[in-house]
């Protein structure tokens, strides 16, 4: 009886060695380094795979010069995993995208289960956070750490009012995925032009950094003007696509 007692245990030791050997760490994953090359050497049987991009407008039109949107690549070494490369001719990974298989640690050490894990969660483990972040057109509102770091949870359609945000409801949504970003602009020491639609809020051109300072409730509707209605309506300068804001009047 002893002697199955200590067989048990050794096999039970053996598996827990054997899962935690396993266990995927974020922080092996250098990024701008690593390249779609080195991954498809490790697994021939790499497969490209079409993603959602959380952080961006569900039709496709405003796009992130950091990465190749829409586009990832997914690998048995890394399950739950969705690799995105430098949006250049360079194969580097400059984005990773986390599902709900994933299961493991991140760049920073902190260990996480998507198919357990909570915005409350997220809120508890990390201070200095943006909460509640959202383009306004997307389907998701974002919690990000750094703009490196970002946890999306779904936003539900039929809560009404929208704005202000529901902070207590949204804490105890699921985390839908997780994305984690690198900068391979510095990286390559390129400092080609993100190529960027033109913004209109009530009437006005503005910049990226005022888009910024937008919060999405004070926002009525949005407007996507696209190609030839573009460049019609505002010129040259809506060669890129054109994005009409308005706000609520007050």
């Amino acid at each position: 009886m002893k002697q199955i007692f200590i067989i048990l245990i050794l096999l039970f030791s053996l598996k827990s060695f054997s899962q935690q050997k396993d266990t995927i760490k974020l922080s092996e994953i250098k990024f701008c380094e690593l390249t779609l090359d080195n991954l498809k050497e490790k697994d021939a049987e790499m497969i490209q795979v079409n993603l959602e991009e959380m952080d961006m407008c569900s039709d496709g039109f405003v796009a992130d010069g950091r990465f190749e949107n829409r586009i990832g690549y997914t690998t048995k070494l890394y399950p739950g995993v969705i690799f995105q490369k430098y949006e250049s001719n360079i194969n580097a990974i400059a984005k990773i995208h986390l599902t709900k298989d994933f299961e493991g640690y991140l760049p920073d050490g902190n260990y996480v289960n998507l198919k357990h894990l909570k915005a409350k969660d997220i809120l508890e483990k990390y201070d200095n956070l943006d909460v509640w972040t959202s383009r306004g057109c997307s389907d998701y509102l974002g919690i990000n750490k750094n703009k490196e770091l970002f946890f999306y949870v779904k936003l539900n359609q039929k809560k009404e009012p929208r704005y202000p945000i529901d902070a207590k409801y949204y804490s105890e949504q699921q985390i839908e995925g997780i994305d984690i970003v690198s900068d391979c602009y510095s990286f390559f020491g390129i400092n080609t032009p993100k190529i960027q639609p033109l913004y209109i809020l009530d009437g006005k051109e503005i910049n990226e950094e005022i888009l910024k300072t937008i919060k999405p409730e004070d926002v009525e509707s949005i407007n996507v003007i696209k190609e030839k209605n573009a460049i019609d309506k505002f010129g040259e300068k809506g060669k890129n696509g054109v994005i009409e804001i308005f706000s609520k009047k007050k």
